[in-house]
C-alpha cells in the first residue's frame, strides 16, 4: 500500500453504535475523503465488524480477523464506546491459529470483551508470532475514541436499554457498570502512559459526545441505511454482505439518535478537527 494512502479502521459494539456509524460513513468520512485528496492523500473505509464474513463469524475467527485487519495498517483506528461492554470471548469463541499467532491472548481470555481485546491490539504493544520469531507490535499511530454520553439512558423502556446496555443475567448492574468503566480506563491509561513518551509517534484522542434520542425513529431503518452506505462504499450490492448483517431484529427496535453534538458543536465539526490534526501530524509535508 502507497504511504500515501491510508485506511480509518472503525469498531464499536453493535448494533448499539450503528447510528454513530452511519452518522460517520454518510456525513464525516466524505469530508475527511475530500481534504485527504486536497492534499494527495487517498483515504480508505473499514468497519471491521462489517468487514468479517459469516464463515468467520461462525467459526471462532472473528479476534484474528480484527487484529489482522488493523495489523494491515496501523496508522488510524476509531472506535466509539456507549454502554455496552460487549460479550466476552471464551476458549472456545478462539480458536488455535489465533492463540498461535497472537499468543498474549491467553493471558486475558474470559476476563475482556471482544471490544477491549480489539482495543487493546490497536493502543497497546501487543505480541505476535511471525516467520518463526516473536514481533512487539507497536501502537496505531492515531487513535481517536468517542465516548457516548449516558443521559439519554432515562428515556429508554426497559426492551431498549437491553439493546443499550445489555447487562448479563449473571451480573449484577453494579458489576457491570464497574467492567465498563474498567473497559474505558484501558484507553485512558494508554493514553497517559503514550503522552508521557517523548517524541512518541502514537497518539490517542478521546471525546466525550451526546447523542439526540428520537424516540419515534427506528433502529432497523438505521441499521438498513448504515448497510447500504456501507455496500455502495464499497462497490457491493446489500447481497454482498453476509447474511448474519440482515439476520438483526429486536422486540422494540423504535427509537434512534438523529443526531449528536459534542463541546456545544456538532459531532462532524469536532471529528473532522481532530482527523485533520492527525493527519498534519501523519503528513506534515503535505500541509505546510
Amino acid at each position: 500500500m502507497s504511504k500515501n494512502h491510508i485506511t480509518i479502521r472503525i469498531i464499536s459494539t453493535i448494533p448499539d453504535m450503528v447510528a454513530e456509524h452511519y452518522y460517520f460513513i454518510k456525513h464525516v468520512f466524505p469530508d475527511l475523503k475530500e481534504i485527504c485528496l486536497d492534499h494527495d492523500i487517498v483515504l480508505d473505509y473499514v468497519d471491521l465488524f462489517y468487514s468479517m464474513t459469516e464463515k468467520e463469524f461462525n467459526s471462532c475467527r472473528s479476534v484474528i480477523k480484527y487484529f489482522e485487519s488493523i495489523d494491515s495498517d496501523r496508522t488510524f483506528y476509531v472506535c466509539f464506546r456507549g454502554q455496552k461492554l460487549g460479550c466476552v470471548p471464551t476458549h472456545e469463541d478462539i480458536d488455535r491459529l489465533t492463540l498461535q499467532k497472537y499468543p498474549e491472548l491467553v493471558n486475558y481470555i474470559g476476563n475482556m470483551s471482544f471490544m477491549e481485546l480489539t482495543v487493546m491490539h490497536a493502543i497497546h504493544p501487543f505480541e505476535k508470532y511471525e516467520n518463526g520469531e516473536i514481533q512487539r507490535l507497536p501502537p496505531v499511530k492515531h487513535s481517536l475514541f468517542y465516548f457516548r454520553d449516558e443521559h439519554y439512558l432515562d428515556k429508554l423502556s426497559e426492551s431498549q436499554q437491553e439493546i443499550y446496555t445489555c447487562k448479563p443475567e449473571c451480573d449484577d448492574e453494579f458489576v457491570q457498570d464497574l467492567k465498563l468503566a474498567m473497559a474505558k480506563d484501558l484507553i485512558f491509561q494508554n493514553k497517559q502512559e503514550l503522552d508521557g513518551v517523548k517524541d512518541s509517534i502514537s497518539h490517542i484522542n478521546v471525546r466525550k459526545y451526546e447523542g439526540i434520542w428520537y424516540e419515534n425513529g427506528d433502529l432497523m431503518d438505521i441499521i438498513e441505511g448504515y448497510s447500504q452506505e456501507y455496500a455502495k462504499l464499497k462497490n457491493q450490492t446489500l447481497d454482498d454482505l453476509p447474511d448474519y448483517y440482515k439476520k438483526f431484529s429486536f422486540n422494540n427496535s423504535k427509537g434512534n439518535f438523529v443526531d449528536f453534538i459534542c463541546e456545544n458543536k456538532s459531532l462532524k465539526e469536532v471529528m473532522i478537527e481532530d482527523f485533520l490534526s492527525e493527519l498534519k501530524l501523519e503528513f506534515p509535508e503535505k500541509f505546510n
